[in-house]
């Protein structure tokens, strides 16, 4: 596997909240990971129990052999009764050493599909409605190791559940790719990603985002959008969005992922989606994993997309 080129970089994964110490895993490259799980010390207010998941491993064999192996997208799904978001044209370009993340309080389609996921012990991050019942998030946002915990996602969270949300019922994920691994590389951080399984329909009341491959036309372009709940500014309650991203033309694993970009984040934000806008479909390209002084890296590619149309057939 190809590993990511950040030498000398302090690299984060971006999960929960920045007031986390971050213990470094001596790397050769000089390159610093940091540990994603942790608990925040403040803005913790939603308390509940919730059934702990179950955790469905996929595997690339599946895939193979599926009719799902050459499939380039999953459509998006908007309810008729829905209000529409149009998205401005900016004259600005955002770029990476600038903050850039604008606090978001509208919550018409796309930014109902987005959420916020709280562990039942104070952990959280950020995820979106990819299907009816359906979350894409990092897999480091994901409780695999940790018996006993419950999640919940809360669509278009702001100082509070304003939206009813749901339960995480099941998590799918492939195995064998790990960004806590002590020396991860880019194949660990392009497998990120993980979809949860909700036990209510939100995606019919909110709809979703679609999910497909990125294509040329973005690459190299300032068209892509990102939406997290960064625990530097307002503590994780409250949701931030940026526009105007770049995903760079370097694919360090394969020709599909990790996606590297100029996306301003924090720690809380991972798992949020990085989407495009396609004439009003919103389609997302993958989820938020990782970052460096210099760049920001999303999980994503072929096998997030497969898992996402394994997960709407096979938990419709």
């Amino acid at each position: 596997m190809a590993r990511l080129a950040l030498q000398s970089l302090a690299t984060a994964l971006l999960c929960l909240t920045p007031r986390i110490s971050a213990t470094p895993i001596p790397e050769a490259e000089e390159t610093i990971y940091t540990r994603p799980i942790g608990v925040p010390n403040g803005g913790f207010t939603t308390q509940f129990y919730g059934p702990t998941p179950d955790i469905l491993t996929l595997s690339l064999e599946a895939f193979s052999i599926s009719s799902i192996s050459n499939v380039t997208e999953a459509p998006p799904y908007l309810p008729e009764d829905a209000e529409l978001f149009g998205d401005p044209e900016l004259d600005k370009r955002f770029v990476k050493g600038a903050d850039n993340r604008v606090l978001w309080t509208d919550k018409r389609y796309p930014f109902g599909t987005m959420g916020k996921i709280q562990w039942s012990n104070g952990v959280y991050c950020s995820g979106a409605l990819i299907g009816p019942r359906h979350v894409a998030t990092a897999k480091h946002c994901a409780p695999l190791n940790n018996q006993g915990v419950s999640l919940r996602f809360m669509p278009a969270y702001y100082d509070g559940e304003t939206s009813p949300g749901a339960y995480v019922t099941t998590i799918i994920h492939l195995p064998g790719y790990s960004v806590n691994d002590p020396r991860p590389d880019s194949c660990d951080i392009k497998e990120d990603w993980a979809i949860f399984i909700l036990d209510q329909r939100l995606g019919e009341q909110h709809g979703y985002l679609g999910a497909k491959l990125i294509d040329g036309s973005v690459i190299n372009k300032p068209t892509s959008l990102h939406l997290g709940y960064p625990g530097d500014l307002a503590n994780g309650q409250r949701p931030y969005r940026q526009d105007r991203i770049t995903v760079r033309n370097r694919f360090d694993c394969g020709s599909t992922g990790g996606l590297v970009t100029d996306a301003d984040v924090a720690g809380g934000m991972s798992g949020g989606p990085i989407w495009v806008n396609e004439n009003g479909n919103r389609y997302q390209l993958g989820v938020l994993s990782a970052t460096s002084v210099v760049e920001t890296v999303f999980a994503g590619g072929n096998n997030w997309l497969n898992a996402v149309i394994h997960a709407r057939r096979n938990f419709p």
